[in-house]
């Protein structure tokens, strides 16, 4: 049975060099860490300029599309109405509330006082009048 080190050496014998045309480097340098968690990281417009994040939540549509999730809305409520007892009585800040839809939820969970937050435009359609 072969130890670690042996296990390791063994892996490291297996990588051959690729046949990509224009590959230069070692096995070492395939995976570029830094290259791969940009791919997750928010572009640099977002944060110079928060109001084009905010104005992403402006328009209908995208709201539309997250209440017309019937699956994702029904477990929002579920979790909300099946956990009554980490709602009753309790202050609720539901920042980034758009629709308001989750803070009626918490209400309807038996909040004593929902505090709905947002910053996009869409809030002026869904406060009272």
């Amino acid at each position: 049975m072969q130890d670690k080190k042996e296990k390791e050496e063994s892996i490291k014998m297996t990588v051959e060099k690729s046949e990509e045309e224009d590959f230069k480097g070692s096995p070492d340098t395939w995976f570029n860490e830094a290259e791969y968690k940009a791919q997750f990281t928010v572009p640099m417009e977002y944060k110079e300029n928060p109001d084009t994040y905010f104005a992403s939540y402006d328009h209908f549509g995208i709201h539309e599309e997250m209440l017309k999730d019937k699956v994702r809305t029904q477990a929002y409520m579920d979790a909300c109405l099946k956990n009554t007892e980490q709602f009753k009585d309790k202050t609720v800040l539901d920042i980034g509330c758009g629709t308001g839809i989750l803070s009626m939820f918490a209400v309807k969970a038996g909040a004593k006082h929902v505090y709905a937050v947002e910053y996009a435009e869409i809030i002026e359609y869904v406060r009272p009048h």
